[in-house]
């Protein structure tokens, strides 16, 4: 067999996509002269494209043994790998890939990949933005970096820092409470903002921030701004750190943010229960001191179109409306809606006093305060720091966008409610989780 010239037969076939024929003249190839890096490579690609995933490894191997610099194999075994499922071995394929190939964005762009696959998101984010450097047009890259960003950084934190009311209630907070030489731990991170009005305010300040991207992050935001002597960012929960390591005493003022569009979700319960306990001293000030979930009868006919539908072109689609939730959260200055009633505090918590239940289940009503047709139960957040400062995110009240959003808890149809007449509702929490429900 002219060897040479089976080669050039099997490469015109490739090229023509004549998969088979291929195949089967680099086998005969491969078969008269084992090992051959050229070959073997060229079979992989060819079986590759056949979707052969598993013999496609093989030959890539074969490559990589017969010549451990051949330019992309290392990047065609992880593809392979990564087809077979194998993904800790794909990230091994694809990182050794990129250590022998920096300059190439497609294999940087896999890596982030797989890294993504792996829930390893700061070191994805590291390789699709070398991949972007390299290659700023890669749109598939664009993407990627955008869906990274999105999981690392919720959509809420910009609205939130945003927020004017609320930071104008928590500097006003921390002027009249936070004294020079207090020593603040601060529960949540996030930009830091917080911890730079403590520090402004002349504390030192500790910090913990769990999410290892954000708490880097806000230790550049904190020294562009000149704080980095006075505040100490710890990538850590609080519920882990130890009085005389990072945090050399007791503090004397907790403060914190991890209140959540529900008020619960977060934690801050168990959370503020834990600092109390072990990482405050007995007269620490707490910020905010007090808070609660409170709801209203909520109306208003762009509020109903987003979550009932009914009549429409001439059908009637009410049955479909039993798949919507029934508690969903909408930017308020979206869905308009319009107070129907005076407000209720189903549930408030003190941070301050005696252990606060693990769970509450409590019956209530509302009269309604206007004639007008009740299509959600809103609900939102209402944090009391003493001496006469609070903040509430009414969704009733025209203000700057924030990152805690209302709550539409919905009936399984809309009310028509006359003025005084009240409907009654359940509120359960579990310590992490507040639900509200429209009773028969």
């Amino acid at each position: 067999m002219d060897i040479n010239r089976t080669f050039a037969q099997a490469v015109s076939h490739q090229n023509q996509g004549n998969w088979t024929e291929a195949e089967a003249l680099y086998r005969r190839i491969d078969k008269a002269r084992p090992g051959m890096a050229a070959v073997t490579w060229n079979l992989g690609v060819v079986l590759k494209a056949q979707e052969k995933w598993g013999q496609a490894l093989a030959s890539f191997e074969r490559t990589a043994k017969a010549d451990p610099a051949f330019r992309g194999v290392n990047f065609n075994i992880g593809l392979c790998l990564q087809k077979l499922g194998r993904m800790a071995d794909a990230t091994l394929a694809f990182e050794a890939s990129v250590a022998m190939e920096p300059d190439d964005p497609v294999g940087r762009f896999n890596l982030a990949a797989a890294y993504r696959d792996q829930d390893k998101l700061e070191a994805a984010l590291e390789q699709v933005t070398a991949a972007l450097i390299l290659k700023p047009d890669f749109v598939e890259a664009q993407l990627l970096e955008s869906k990274l960003r999105t999981r690392m950084l919720p959509l809420w934190h910009i609205p939130m820092v945003n927020d004017a009311p609320r930071n104008d209630a928590y500097e006003a907070a921390i002027k009249a409470q936070v004294q020079p030489g207090d020593l603040v731990l601060e529960i949540g991170t996030g930009s830091g903002l917080l911890a730079m009005m403590a520090a402004r305010a002349g504390a030192q300040v500790v910090t913990c921030e769990a999410v290892p991207w954000i708490a880097e992050t806000a230790r550049a935001v904190i020294a562009a701004n000149g704080l980095a002597d006075r505040i100490t960012v710890v990538n850590t929960l609080s519920t882990a750190l130890q009085v005389g390591d990072v945090l050399p005493r007791r503090a004397d003022v907790l403060l914190s943010e991890i209140v959540a569009s529900d008020f619960l979700s977060e934690r801050i319960i168990p959370a503020v229960a834990d600092a109390r306990a072990r990482l405050l001293v007995p007269e620490a000030r707490i910020l905010p001191a007090r808070g609660g979930v409170r709801c209203a009868l909520a109306g208003g006919e762009i509020l109903e179109r987003h979550v009932f539908t009914g009549p429409t072109n001439g059908f009637d689609l009410s049955a479909f409306n039993r798949l919507y939730p029934r508690g969903v959260r909408y930017d308020a200055r979206l869905v308009q809606p319009v107070s129907l009633s005076a407000p209720v505090d189903p549930f408030s918590f003190d941070f301050t006093g005696p252990p606060i239940p693990s769970s509450e289940h409590v019956r209530f009503t509302l009269p309604a305060a206007v004639d007008g047709r009740c299509v959600a139960l809103a609900q939102w957040v209402w944090l009391d720091f003493g001496g006469g400062v609070s903040f509430e995110n009414s969704p009733f009240v025209d203000s700057p966008a924030s990152g805690w959003q209302p709550g539409f808890y919905l009936p399984d149809r809309p009310i028509p409610v006359a003025r005084g007449q009240s409907l009654a509702f359940d509120a359960l929490h579990d310590g992490f989780n507040v639900w509200l429900s429209f009773r028969s």
